[in-house]
Order: structure tokens, then sequence, then C-alpha cells
């Protein structure tokens, strides 16, 4: 397995941007799609990882749009992709040879064919998931527009909004950055994304945008652009097609303002990451 950083052009691999939270729930199969997506529709090659074999969501839409496309007739491409499930050995050493094994030859058949790497990470604590962290050039974590997930990344004063600790992932993410910074003097870029963003409480946003931005000083990460909640996202992961397909009367699904809207906020983060 290879670590890269740095630009893909460079290094004749991929840029791996791992999607990661331990908390379940906060939209990481939705972004790693639509980023996957739009990233292709920006003219990269770009492939994808699915290290949540067990649920399976984001290799389970990449087959969707395989099947809609065969039988549509339509011209649609499919990224390549693997799905690395977690093993069921009871002998740990063995459970995680056998789940490197699977992860890197993943890896290995994706790296050098894309310029992006998408990797979707299954929630809590796994040893898939520290191996895809350790080896990010971009993480994002998305997080829910409340405390609730705020608090996964830290504790923080619910009166001035000061950050009283830092919780156990938060701490995990940052030793990882100090490890690879030793490893590589970079580490890797972190991101932290607002999503499913509602229209409503205002006075409630601000509040979480305030604790929010004290976390990210202390985490050393960098907030990106929002993403809202947008119901276009789940009508059209059952056939595989994200914001970036043409919509019209084969989908089922007319494009609305809506639909434009999502599609600028996914660009937006893009253009974030590409900085």
């Amino acid at each position: 397995m290879t670590v890269m950083t740095g630009n893909a052009a460079e290094n004749n691999s991929s840029r791996v941007i791992v999607l990661g939270n331990e908390k379940g729930g906060t939209g990481k199969t939705t972004l790693a799609i639509h980023l996957l997506l739009g990233l292709q529709a920006n003219g990269a090659r770009v492939a994808a990882i699915d290290l949540d074999g067990r649920v399976g969501g984001f290799s389970r839409f990449l087959k969707n749009r395989e099947a809609w496309a065969k039988n549509s007739r339509q011209n649609i491409y499919t990224p390549p992709f693997f799905t690395v499930s977690a093993s069921q050995d009871n002998d740990i050493n063995k459970r995680e040879q056998e789940e490197f094994a699977g992860f890197a030859g993943a890896v290995e058949k994706l790296e050098h064919i894309s310029d992006y790497l998408i990797l979707d990470l299954p929630s809590g604590d796994t040893y898939l998931g520290r191996l895809a962290h350790s080896m990010a050039d971009i993480l994002i974590t998305p997080i829910n527009d409340g405390f609730l997930d705020v608090n996964v990344l830290g504790d923080v004063d619910n009166v001035d909004y000061s950050v009283n600790g830092i919780n156990p992932y938060g701490q995990y993410v940052m030793d990882c950055l100090a490890r690879r910074k030793n490893i590589d003097g970079s580490g890797f870029d972190w991101l932290l994304v607002k999503n499913r963003v509602s229209s409503l409480g205002a006075k409630h946003k601000q509040k979480v945008d305030k604790a929010l931005t004290n976390l990210a000083d202390k985490l050393g990460a960098t907030i990106a652009s929002n993403i809202g909640d947008r119901v276009i996202f789940r009508e059209l992961y059952a056939m595989g097609l994200s914001v970036f397909d043409v919509l019209d009367r084969q989908t089922g699904v007319k494009a609305t303002a809506s639909h434009n809207e999502a599609k600028r906020e996914i660009l937006d983060l893009i253009e974030f990451i590409n900085r």
C-alpha cells in the first residue's frame, strides 16, 4: 500500500479523499457519491473504494448506476470501484491481515488509473477506517448541523462555545495527522463540512458555527463549504444517478432549482478541495 501526498499528476497516483466520521448518519456516503461524480463531471479520472462492506451503500449506488445504464441503454459511465468487507475471522491478527490485504489490493488496482480515489468509511472505530485515515491526502468529515455532531469532535462550552476538550475521534485524527507530518512533512488536509444544512433556525446555526469554528482552530482543521439537506439526493440514489447526470423524462426526475443548487454546492466543495 502506498501513501501518497501532493499533486496527483506529479506522483502519477491518485489524490486520496477519505470521507470519515466515527458517528453514523452524517451523510458520508451521499457526499462521497456526489464528490466522485462531480469530479468526474469536471473531467477528472475517478475511482472508489467502499470500506463499509457490511452496509455497502456506496457500492450499491454504483451497482444501481451500472444497472440503470444497461436497462435504459443510456451512455452513463460508472467509475471503477471495489468493495472491501470486514473480516469475520475470530483471530484479531488474522482478521487485520485479511482486511489489510483486501484494502491494499483495491488501492493497488485503482491508485494509478485515477486522479482521485474516493474512500467511503464505515461508522465507528474500525481497522479499515484507520488504514484509510493513514493514507488520506484529504480527510473530509461531514457533520450534521447540530451540537450532537459537533460533540463527536470535542466538548464545547454551552455558554461561550469555547473548547473544553477534544473527544476520541478528534484526538485520533490529530494524532494521525501528527504521525503523517513526521513521515512526509506535510500530513493531510482535514476539512469539516456542515452537511444536511436546513434553512431553519438561524440563531441555532450561528451557535453551531461558532462552536465549530473554535473546534476547527483547536483541531487544525478547516471548515469547508456547506451542503444543504436536499430531497434530490435521495430521489436519485435508487437509479444510481447524481445531480451531475442529465435529468429528463427517461429518469422520471425533473430538474429543479434545488437540483441546480445542490450541484453548485458540490462544485463549490470541489473548488475548495482544489485550492
